[in-house]
Formats: structure tokens, C-alpha cells, sequence
């Protein structure tokens, strides 16, 4: 048992000495992605920060070890507590930034949001997935909604994904560049 230990606690400190990253995707959160992706691989990962708050860690895999933008699934594992009304409000300023939207739009949008989003934990995490035209939508492994709205699926997924998002760097990182 001793041994079982001392490897194990070698094993975790090795990879930190040595830089191995280590991913957050669990055995529930892998099971939700495999029923969408065939196979999955890890594009990249990375850290979003503001100012001096810590607000997730997320995760990009693909169906391939290239990324495809028809086929993927981004996990955000929150480092923070956010209401639901801030994921709302930032998201659809993150979409304005991209395109012009009317206000109809916007409050069908900021609608599909409220089902998406609820108030975020700490070291919770939501999973969106895209294929094809379709997203999907889980927080802490429950499915809370699918969208086929083509137009915000796209312009959703950007705000990460896109080479002038609001941080290119972290963009850059979770593509794997």
C-alpha cells in the first residue's frame, strides 16, 4: 500500500516538475463527449484571467488531432462563481463584438442564453459541444439544452475560437498554436 502511495504522489509531482499537463476531463464528462465525437483528441488548453480574478480553465478537443470546427467540444471548468445573469450579458456582448445584431435577435438570443446557462460553481464545468450544425449544451454533466440555430451556434463558439477574439493569446493556446 506504501508503494501504491509513494508512486502515485511521485507520479502527480513529476508532472508538475516536468510540465505534463494534466487534464480535468472525468470519466462523466468523457462519456458526454463520446457520444457525440467519434474520437476525440486534445487540441489545446488554456487559462482565461481578467485583470487579477481567475475565471476558468478550458479544454479543446476535436475529432482529430487537426483542429475541425465542424466537430468539437470545449469543457470550461470555472475557477469562480458567476451568475447566470453575467454569462448572459457577456455572451451576448461577445456576439455584438462579432456581428450586428437586432434587438428582436438579441432577446431571442439572450432566451436561448437563460437556457443554456445557469449560476456557476467553483471547479464545475460546462461542456459545449458542436457537430455540425448543432450544439450542445451540459453544465456539472447534466444536458441542459440543444440548439440547431445555426448563426448562434457559430457566432457562440467564436468567442473563443475566432483569431480576433478578446484574447488572442488564450485563443491561440486552446487552438494548440
Amino acid at each position: 500500500m506504501f508503494k501504491i502511495c509513494f508512486i502515485s504522489i511521485f507520479l502527480f509531482f513529476s508532472n508538475l516538475a516536468f510540465g505534463k499537463y494534466v487534464s480535468f476531463l472525468d470519466p462523466k464528462s468523457e462519456l458526454i463527449i463520446s457520444k457525440y465525437l467519434d474520437q476525440k483528441f486534445l487540441i489545446g488548453s488554456a487559462n482565461y484571467s481578467f485583470l487579477f480574478w481567475n475565471i476558468y480553465d478550458a479544454e479543446l478537443y476535436s475529432t482529430s488531432n487537426k483542429f475541425n470546427s465542424n466537430e468539437l467540444a470545449m469543457i470550461l471548468k470555472y475557477n469562480r462563481s458567476i451568475e447566470k445573469e453575467t454569462l448572459v450579458k457577456e455572451t451576448i456582448n461577445d456576439i455584438k463584438e462579432q456581428k450586428n445584431i437586432s434587438k428582436e435577435q438579441e432577446e431571442k438570443w439572450k432566451s436561448l442564453l437563460e437556457s443554456i446557462y445557469i449560476d456557476t460553481k467553483t471547479n464545475k464545468k460546462f461542456i459545449a459541444i458542436k457537430i455540425n450544425n448543432k450544439s450542445i449544451f451540459y453544465y456539472n454533466n447534466k444536458k441542459l439544452h440543444e440548439s440547431f440555430d445555426e448563426e448562434f451556434n457559430q457566432l457562440f463558439f467564436n468567442i473563443w475560437l475566432r483569431s480576433d477574439s478578446k484574447n488572442p493569446e488564450f485563443t491561440k493556446t486552446l487552438l494548440g498554436q
